[in-house]
């Protein structure tokens, strides 16, 4: 090793501080730890010994500092997350992280997801047109409660020509003022998803048992 500054190879090795020192111009060229001071002669063997225990030391404190760094950083995500939420909804951490590396992930969950998530699960016909609402453009952006509440919205009125919007806000905890909105925003998609509600009305109009 030499001084990137000095080029000189005069390298005093401080193991109580834990950083490599140049011995000509006093740069502090790396940091250091147990595992560098293997092969490496000291003058005095009683102050390796104590520098070598202080290193040691150091290094369990920085590992632990560092640890704890990690954790407050995740709190505080956590916590910004949190300040977004509205009432009735929670925050997933892991996909806090999935999200922050890179990836897609739901973050925030609302309280009556798995019932609704039941429904989907239950409904071969709500599942049908959860695939279309999921290819158009601008309803795929919807929450998934939205969504749901537009898919039995669009069942309704396949079967019965008509939806009770305050069973359906009931049924997905979405207000009925937001469910009235959805249903302006689907009218001005009905002619791009015309094909497909074609096709789930005739899956409805078959003799075929339609699982529930």
């Amino acid at each position: 090793m030499k001084c990137p500054y000095c080029s000189s190879i005069d390298i005093v090795y401080d193991f109580e501080r834990g950083y490599a020192v140049c011995g000509k111009c006093g740069t502090i060229i790396d940091t250091i730890f147990i595992e560098q001071f293997i092969g490496i002669a000291c003058e005095s063997t009683k102050y390796a010994v104590k520098s070598v225990k202080n290193a040691i030391k150091f290094k369990k404190t920085h590992s632990y500092t560092q640890r704890l760094y990690e954790y407050l950083k995740e709190v505080n995500k956590y916590e910004i997350f949190m300040r977004r939420c509205r009432k009735n909804v929670n925050v997933n951490i892991d996909a806090i992280k999935i999200v922050l590396s890179g990836g897609k992930a739901r973050i925030y969950k609302h309280v009556g997801d798995d019932e609704l998530m039941r429904i989907v699960k239950n409904d071969y016909v709500i599942r049908k047109i959860m695939e279309m609402l999921d290819e158009d453009a601008i309803l795929s952006s919807r929450t998934f409660r939205s969504k749901v509440a537009i898919a039995l919205l669009i069942k309704n009125l396949l079967i019965y020509g008509e939806a009770d919007l305050n069973e359906i806000a009931q049924k997905t905890n979405v207000s009925r003022v937001h469910i009235q909105r959805l249903t302006k925003i689907l009218k001005t998609r009905i002619k791009e998803l015309r094909p497909r509600l074609t096709e789930i009305k005739k899956l409805l109009n078959s003799m075929i048992p339609i699982p529930s």
